[in-house]
C-alpha cells in the first residue's frame, strides 16, 4: 500500500499554521510463510510568524511511529532511520520525534536565516528484543544548526553561503560531529 498523506495549512494575518499526517503499511516476507505487516504513521505541526515585514520566526514538531523515513535526519548518515525491526518473526515499529526552530531576517540586500533542528529515534524496545549490540551503532539523536545568507546581486541570480554544524549520538552514546561551509549560485531562466 502506498503512503497516504494529508495536510492542512491556514494563514491568519502574520501567522501561518500547518498540520499534516501520514500512514503507511510496512511488510516483510522471508518466504516459507514467515511474514508480517504493520502500519506506521507520522504527524507534523508547524507555524510561522512574521514579527515584522523583515523578521520571521518559524518552528515545527514531528512524531512518527513506523514512519521514521519521513523524519528528517533521523538515521545514520543523516537520512531516515529504520521504520521497524523484526523480532521473533514480528514486525515492530520504531517511534521517533523531532523539532526545528529558526528565524529569517532581511539584512542589506539579502536575508540571514538561522535554524536548529533535533531528532530522536527510540531504540529501547529494539535493544530489549534484539540485544544492545544489535542497535549500538544506530543513531539515537541527531541535531544540527545552520546559518546562511542569501542575496540577489542582479536580476535572475541568487547567491548564498551557509555554515552548518552536525552532531550525532548513537545508542552506545558515542558522539560525532561535523562542520561544513557551502556556497550556492542559482540562475533563473
Amino acid at each position: 500500500m502506498p503512503a497516504a498523506t494529508a495536510r492542512y495549512e491556514k494563514g491568519y494575518d502574520r501567522l501561518t499554521i500547518s498540520v499534516a499526517a501520514l500512514i503507511q503499511q510496512l511488510a516483510y516476507d522471508a518466504g516459507d510463510g514467515v511474514d508480517d505487516s504493520a502500519f506506521g504513521y507520522g504527524t507534523f505541526a508547524a507555524a510561522r510568524y512574521d514579527v515584522t515585514e523583515n523578521f520571521r520566526f518559524q518552528g515545527a514538531l514531528s512524531y512518527t511511529d513506523g514512519a521514521n523515513g519521513y523524519l528528517y535526519r533521523s538515521g545514520n548518515g543523516g537520512f531516515g532511520a529504520a521504520d521497524a525491526y523484526i523480532a521473533d518473526g514480528d514486525l515492530k515499529t520504531l517511534p521517533g520525534y523531532g523539532g526545528t526552530i529558526g528565524f529569517g531576517m532581511d539584512v542589506g540586500p539579502g536575508t540571514v536565516n538561522v535554524s536548529y533542528g533535533w531528532v530522536k529515534v527510540d531504540w529501547n524496545d529494539a535493544a530489549d528484543d534484539l540485544g544492545e549490540a544489535a542497535v549500538a551503532s544506530r543513531h539515537e539523536v541527531n541535531d544540527n544548526a545552520f546559518v546562511n545568507y542569501q542575496w540577489q546581486p542582479i536580476e535572475n541570480v541568487v547567491l548564498g553561503v551557509e555554515y552548518g554544524y552536525f552532531h550525532s549520538r548513537n545508542y552506545a552514546e558515542q558522539n560525532a560531529d561535523a562542520n561544513r561551509v557551502l556556497f550556492a549560485a542559482q540562475y533563473d531562466f
